[in-house]
């Protein structure tokens, strides 16, 4: 799904849990993709194929899994990290996660090459695609969040759903880290809310009133 200009959305579309996952096409420099969040390799109850119907998925919008070059983890929980060490192995792609999930990821059998910073995160050589990385602890410790000022744009992770937010109850959640994050992304002018799992909505919130009333409805 095409979300703005070179943006996709990857809805999960099984039945057992895997996140959904957002390629920037064409971004990096010799027209290669970012990747975030590629999810499992398959899933945990019902062995669903999750890279491999993600990169038939991204096939059909003629983005070549040959020409990842980069995977963004939000955080390095299984559900969401899971496949970015196949696409790290066999397709020569970059792994980038915030520090503090390395020791969750390292357990799960990856490696990282680049650690993400608050910040920003500027793409490519010619025509530049400026993001800004956001720390946004709660779900995780190293969870981050990515928003695209230019399109108002925030990738959430699962920090926030649709009606709902990330659990807490995970090694090393923080339920008031969570309210803090959540408290600050809403302060964000976003136009398209791209939340991480497809729970209760496809997890593709547009129009910045949609957005503001989800906010709103989390908060309380």
């Amino acid at each position: 799904m095409n979300i703005v200009k070179n943006l996709y959305a990857y809805v999960w579309p099984g039945n057992d849990n895997n996140c959904n996952s957002f390629v920037f096409k064409g971004v990096l420099n010799n027209g290669k993709h970012l990747v975030v969040d590629p999810g499992h390799l398959f899933t945990p109850s019902y062995q669903e194929p999750g890279l491999s119907r993600l990169l038939e998925s991204m096939e059909k919008d003629g983005i070549s899994s040959a020409s990842i070059g980069l995977v963004i983890l939000t955080h390095a929980h299984p559900d969401h990290c899971e496949s970015a060490i196949v696409i790290q192995q066999e397709m020569g792609a970059l792994v980038a996660l915030h520090e503090a999930e390395e020791a969750a990821f390292k357990r799960a059998g990856g490696k990282v090459d680049l650690y993400l910073q608050e910040g920003a995160l500027e793409l490519g050589s010619n025509e530049k695609t400026d993001l800004q990385i956001l720390h946004s602890p709660g779900h995780a410790p190293g969870h981050v969040t990515i928003y695209w000022p230019a399109e108002k744009v925030l990738i959430a992770g699962d920090c926030i759903f649709y009606r709902s937010t990330g659990r807490t109850d995970f090694p090393g959640g923080n339920a008031a880290a969570l309210r803090s994050t959540i408290a600050r992304l809403s302060r964000f002018d976003i136009e398209y809310l791209l939340c991480g799992h497809p729970y209760g909505n496809p997890g593709i919130l547009k129009g910045r009133d949609k957005v503001q009333e989800n906010f709103a409805y989390i908060q309380g």
